[in-house]
């Protein structure tokens, strides 16, 4: 179990999922996966977890019934408000020792890699 898992009960991929859908509201299930920069059938492995515990929904979408739209449940909502104050802890303790100029040559790292993944096909 990793330390974010045992952290917030959950696994990262579990979490950018709930976290994903309760930022951005329903989306399909190709929108997620491209977003999450997830494999298709991973997030699919995923979802049908996490549908089992009652967290999110699925349903066809209503103008393309080739597609699968997810959407949190209240119970999901519930759920990723009461993690976001430990999962905000974990983000601090993680960064703790790291000075201001880390930080920020970290963030601008990132944001290179962001906008390189970005542009993949």
């Amino acid at each position: 179990m990793s330390a974010f898992e045992a952290e917030l009960g959950h696994s990262m991929a579990r979490w950018r999922i709930l976290l994903t859908l309760h930022q951005s509201g329903e989306l399909s299930q190709k929108q997620l996966a491209r977003t999450l920069f997830m494999d298709p059938a991973a997030l699919t492995r995923q979802i049908k977890t996490i549908e089992t515990q009652g967290w999110i929904t699925r349903r066809s979408d209503a103008d393309d019934n080739r597609l699968t739209n997810v959407a949190l449940t209240p119970a999901g909502q519930d759920l990723v408000t009461q993690c976001m104050p430990r999962r905000t802890a974990f983000i601090k303790n993680a960064f703790v020792d790291l000075s201001a100029a880390e930080i920020k040559a970290l963030e601008a790292m990132l944001h290179t890699v962001d906008q390189r993944l970005k542009r993949m096909p």
